[in-house]
């Protein structure tokens, strides 16, 4: 499944963009790799904080990917890790959601409609997704000591590379007073550890932030715009156009009445929708968090485009909401022993199939994304040209996005040809 699901996100990639280095792929992570030693640079915060998965990727790319492929080595780190927090998606709601359900979820998360925008395989941007990972394995009893393992990876995985991890600590609370058992414990401690860590080095050192925005009018807008007529509808194509046709009062009507509708089922059948719950609380809050926190363009208002833009941060709701929606469905599946099962199973696992992976699988990749940059070999290759002129120097190297560029030492360069 990982592989699959490596191999699968990886492709959402156009062709000529899997061996490209991408923004602080290049220029942050793997130029710092070049240059200093793992342990130096996993305490030296980036925009504030501790990246220990970009971090690692970079290392490890910088140490066995030839130089001529290295966006290739930094985007199957990237398209790795989407796979690992789908496959935890499959993992841990085992006790919660029927079979069929699960195999719904792993293939919505693999192919979530803006996951081909900015954050497609990005390594730098693999936190929005290990937050996701994260919040599976608390809301789910560990069990063997295996999956207790693998929770832990994702959890300290998800802390040790962005604080905003931080605000779902309300699940390790739930989860210390209601489990019992070391096994059970364990992901939360991995939690509070990482978290110390995290904020160690977070206190120790500054960043410009954004100002704190809290109209919760906004953020409500925004929330239905952004992820759920993104979610339903895909963010660049039907969802943009639909929106441009309607208009910001019709799409706030049928977005609101659509989660009125979320909420009457979580209600009904709230014996069995404990999970649909959860993650509707934490989408609907992990957007006002990190809109409120991070985006200083919250408030910007244009009409089509605030569907998409700012991909990354609509990551985390958005799959808390496609969590949701496929517990919700899971919980209106008639079980095997009641009479209706042998045609109803079928016909629910078929209709919510198509509707939730159309947007998805339309939207599956796009073609103009990363789209005129020199591949990795390229830049490379006319690198090198510099570095023999001065083989002990650096090379600064173009990447993308435009007007950006990492740097090089001509030792690994000229080494390789």
């Amino acid at each position: 499944m990982v592989v699959a699901g490596t191999v699968g996100t990886l492709f959402r990639l156009p062709n000529d963009a899997r061996n490209l280095l991408w923004a602080e792929d290049g220029k942050t992570f793997l130029a710092d790799a070049f240059t200093h030693g793992l342990l130096t640079n996993l305490f030296t915060p980036y925009a504030g904080y501790m990246h220990l998965v970009p971090r690692t990727a970079a290392e490890l790319t910088s140490l066995f990917v030839p130089v001529d492929y290295l966006g290739l080595g930094m985007n199957i780190f990237g398209a790795a890790t989407w796979s690992l927090v789908a496959l935890a998606a499959f993992v841990f709601t085992r006790e919660r959601l029927q079979l069929p359900m699960r195999w719904l979820l792993w293939v919505l998360v693999l192919v979530l409609p803006i996951g081909s925008q900015e954050v497609a395989t990005n390594t730098a941007n693999s936190h929005w997704f290990l937050m996701f990972g994260l919040f599976v394995a608390l809301i789910s009893r560990s069990g063997s000591w295996s999956r207790a393992v693998f929770a832990s990876v994702l959890v300290s995985a998800s802390v040790l590379s962005d604080p905003l991890s931080l605000m779902f600590f309300p699940l390790v609370l739930v989860r210390a007073f209601s489990l019992r058992g070391l096994r059970e414990q364990v992901p939360g401690i991995a939690f509070v550890g990482s978290a110390v860590v995290q904020l160690i080095v977070v206190l120790n050192t500054t960043r410009e932030a954004a100002v704190p925005g809290y109209d919760p009018d906004l953020l409500s807008q925004f929330y239905l715009v952004r992820v759920v007529w993104g979610d339903l509808l895909g963010p660049t194509t039907g969802g943009a156009s639909l929106y441009q046709s309607l208009g910001v009062v019709a799409v706030l009507f049928i977005t609101g009445a659509f989660m009125a509708c979320l909420t009457a089922a979580i209600a009904i059948r709230w014996r069995k929708t404990a999970l649909a719950a959860a993650s509707l609380i934490f989408s609907v809050g992990s957007f006002g968090v990190i809109s409120a926190l991070t985006w200083s363009k919250v408030g910007v208002l244009v009409p089509g485009y605030e569907v998409s833009l700012g991909g990354r941060y609509l990551v985390v709701p958005s799959l808390l909401l496609a969590l949701s929606l496929v517990s919700i469905m899971s919980a209106w599946v008639p079980t095997r022993e009641e009479a209706s099962a042998r045609w109803m199973r079928p016909v629910i696992f078929a209709v919510s199939s198509a509707l939730l992976l159309t947007p998805g699988l339309v939207e599956y990749q796009d073609p103009s994304y990363k789209a005129g940059y020199s591949s990795a070999v390229v830049s490379i290759e006319n690198a090198s040209e510099t570095c023999e002129l001065d083989p002990k120097g650096f090379a600064v190297v173009p990447i993308a996005p435009a007007k950006w560029t990492m740097s090089i030492p001509c030792a690994d360069i000229l080494e390789a040809r």
